[in-house]
């Protein structure tokens, strides 16, 4: 009697996780275009930020800072772009779990 409780708990809890990832699935297809347009002003005001701080740089100790400041944003760059190609693939990857 034990056991059959166990697997009826075990279903509910699949089925939850099932429903949790199908709702996170939901949500990232219906706002995924809104974070990549927000990702995208970010980077483009805070690129010519840096590009006006380089532009006006007239000691070394200012174009080394914003030569740091480039190097920063492209490492910022390559991790947002990590973080959205990574995020579906992990979805669709715990969907796979909880399906198989």
């Amino acid at each position: 009697m034990f056991n059959i409780n166990l697997l009826a708990a075990n279903d509910g809890l699949d089925g939850s996780l099932a429903q949790i990832v199908e709702k996170l699935k939901g949500l990232m297809d219906s706002f995924w275009v809104y974070i990549i347009i927000a990702l995208a002003a970010v980077v483009v005001i805070w690129g010519a930020y840096i590009g006006i701080k380089i532009a006006i740089a007239h000691r070394n100790e200012e174009k080394i800072n914003a030569r740091d400041m480039v190097k920063n944003l492209i490492i910022g760059i390559v991790i947002i772009f990590v973080v959205a190609m990574g995020a579906p693939l992990l979805i669709n990857g715990l969907s796979a779990w909880v399906g198989a």
